[in-house]
C-alpha cells in the first residue's frame, strides 16, 4: 500500500508489541483504516532478536496491517516532530496528522504532541476496553493481559486492572 486512507488508524510499535506479546493481535487488526509506517515495521523488525513474541507482529503487518508510506505532506510534518520524538512516533502522528486519523500509541511524549496537534488518539488500555465492551474478551482476560504487559514487558500503567476504565 502506498498512501494512508482518510481517517486511518495509525498503530504504533508499542500497542503492537503489547498485543503480540500475549498473542492477541487478532483483537486489534479490525479496527478501522487500520495501517502503521515503515519505522514502525522496522522496530519491530529490529526487535525480533531480543523479543521473539514480535515475530507474531511483524507476521500481521505482512498479512493484515497495511505498511504506508508517508506523503509528501506527512514527511514534512514527521522532519518537524524528530526534534521530540523517536522515528515510529514521529512517523506515525505525521501521517495521523496528515489524513485527519486516530493515532494508536501509549508513548509518553507522543500522547501529549497527539493532543496539542488535535489528533485522536488511543492506546494499548483503550483497546482493551473496546475488546471487553465488544465482548471479544472478558474483563478478567483484559486484566490478565495488563498485568501480563505491566510485569513482563515493563508496561507503565495508570492502573493495574481496567476497573476504573469500563462502564459498569
Amino acid at each position: 500500500m502506498t498512501g494512508a486512507p482518510a481517517n486511518a488508524t495509525v498503530l504504533n510499535t508499542t500497542v503492537l508489541s503489547n498485543f503480540a506479546q500475549v498473542d492477541h493481535i487478532e483483537l486489534i487488526v479490525d479496527l478501522p483504516r487500520l495501517v502503521t509506517v515503515p519505522a514502525v515495521q522496522m522496530e519491530l523488525t529490529e526487535g525480533v532478536e531480543t523479543h521473539r513474541y514480535l515475530e507474531h507482529a511483524v507476521t500481521a503487518l505482512e498479512e493484515n496491517i497495511p505498511v504506508v508510506e508517508p506523503s509528501a505532506e506527512a514527511h514534512q510534518i514527521e522532519q518537524s516532530l524528530l526534534e521530540t520524538l523517536d522515528p515510529g512516533e514521529a512517523q506515525e502522528l505525521a501521517v495521523a496528522d496528515d489524513v485527519a486519523g486516530t493515532v494508536i500509541t501509549d508513548d509518553g511524549d507522543a500522547r501529549p504532541t497527539a493532543n496539542q496537534r488535535g489528533i485522536e488518539l488511543t492506546g494499548s488500555i483503550g483497546l482493551l476496553v473496546r475488546s471487553v465492551e465488544a465482548d471479544r474478551i472478558t474483563a478478567t482476560t483484559a486484566d490478565t493481559y495488563l498485568k501480563r504487559w505491566i510485569d513482563e514487558a515493563g508496561f507503565h500503567s495508570p492502573a493495574r486492572d481496567l476497573d476504573g476504565f469500563l462502564d459498569e
